[in-house]
């Protein structure tokens, strides 16, 4: 039998007060049950966000309806004594585990057992540990039994969440840290130049973004990236060319004559994480002839939500977001003049990715928003992908280089 480390915590005051029992094989822990999201109880309520005729003032509701790219699965402490769970994602999820870890104690235990959580799901959850007296196991294998705790002041649980699903696992790899949330400010103000938002598209736009954060954060872009000159000398000698163009990435600054402003390696190096940090982003609905990005506006046509990020054609997306980070139209970060800039680049490279279904969606089956009528304003098919042989990362890479 595995041998056991029973501990007992207690709250007193503000404080909690660790004491340690005596070690016992023959200690038997009884733990909390696993819960099925897909079968709650009546009287927990859970929802599904974003679904199609939904008040889109809720989707709009920048207080309620925000995540992290790289944290798709949410839980944030509500009250003293419960949690809201969130699940931004088209597909749902098995197996995902959340672990706590109290001020006073520095091992993580676990706290909430999912065996199955619906796409896009919420539901809230008291803490078991304001509750009874429970065992939960540690992420050591080992048990730990805590008694009834009153409540917790906001913030004083910390919580992880860990996953064998390889969904999971491809959100994990993802290293951006943007936070997501939807703004009707645009369209409110200018109306024409920007036009509402619904829940569909937003569903469509969450698994754009998660998806393009991914590929931001794949090992290949990031080399590519880094390396944009031997990209530029690869691509010429591929077409047996000269270097068409400035050789390597270039602030905002005009071209005079062919001379640009170059970054050095170590820019290049420190650009590429700021497209990976923690700002704020707010995605928007394009109405006008142009699409528009700059401070923490990207913003997307219809047509490119509802079918062009499931078929690759993200040129306007890489462009509007470049915006987004502060590159203007003179730089090759946010154009693809020149012989070929970031939009031309990241373009093939989601492309690639597709082709290799490294990507944590590639089916357009699971929103279908193309087949919609009622919720968006286009007539639109099916989207079919196909990859250009001359595609230069397949040339290259020639169906390796996923990410394992």
């Amino acid at each position: 039998m595995r041998k056991n480390t029973h501990y007992f915590l207690l709250a007193l005051f503000s404080s909690i007060i660790l004491g340690c029992s005596d070690d016992s094989d023959s200690y038997q822990p009884n733990y909390l049950p696993s819960i099925d999201a897909t079968a709650l109880p009546d009287g927990n309520h859970p929802m599904a966000m974003f679904e199609d005729d939904e008040d889109p003032s809720i989707m709009y509701n920048k207080a309620d309806r925000w995540f992290r790219v790289n944290e798709p699965f949410q839980v944030i402490q509500k009250g003293k004594d419960s949690v809201q769970v969130s699940l931004y994602s088209p597909v749902g999820l098995t197996n995902v585990k959340v672990y706590a870890k109290l001020p006073n104690y520095d091992k993580r235990f676990l706290i909430y057992s999912f065996s199955k959580v619906p796409a896009f799901h919420r539901s809230f959850h008291k803490l078991p540990l304001t509750e009874q007296k429970n065992d939960y196991l540690l992420e050591t294998g080992n048990t730990v039994t805590i008694d009834k705790i009153e409540g917790f002041s906001s913030g004083a649980i910390e919580f992880s969440v860990e996953s064998d699903d390889p969904l999971f696992q491809k959100f994990k790899k993802i290293k951006s840290t943007h936070l997501v949330q939807f703004n009707d400010g645009y369209h409110i103000n200018e109306y024409g130049k920007f036009l509402p938002m619904n829940p569909a598209l937003a569903k469509e736009a969450i698994t754009m973004i998660i998806n393009y954060s991914y590929a931001l954060s794949h090992p290949l872009y990031y080399d590519t990236f880094t390396n944009f000159d031997r990209y530029k000398q690869e691509q010429a000698t591929t077409a047996g060319t000269e270097i068409n163009g400035a050789l390597n990435w270039h602030g905002n600054a005009d071209d005079v004559d062919g001379v640009y402003d170059y970054y050095s390696k170590e820019e290049i190096e420190k650009i590429y994480w700021n497209y990976l940090d923690k700002r704020t982003l707010w995605m928007a609905m394009v109405g006008g002839d142009s699409a528009w990005g700059g401070g923490n506006l990207a913003s997307q046509w219809e047509s490119g939500y509802v079918t062009g990020h499931w078929v690759g054609e993200m040129s306007v997306w890489s462009h509007e977001y470049s915006h987004h980070i502060g590159f203007s139209h003179s730089s090759n970060l946010a154009n693809s003049g020149e012989g070929g800039g970031q939009q031309e680049m990241l373009t093939h490279f989601y492309k690639y990715l597709i082709y290799l279904n490294d990507l944590p969606f590639t089916d357009p089956e699971v929103l279908k928003t193309y087949a919609k009528t009622s919720y968006v304003t286009g007539t639109y098919k099916k989207p079919v992908f196909t990859i250009n042989p001359k595609n230069p990362f397949l040339l290259k890479y020639k169906g390796e280089g996923k990410w394992n």
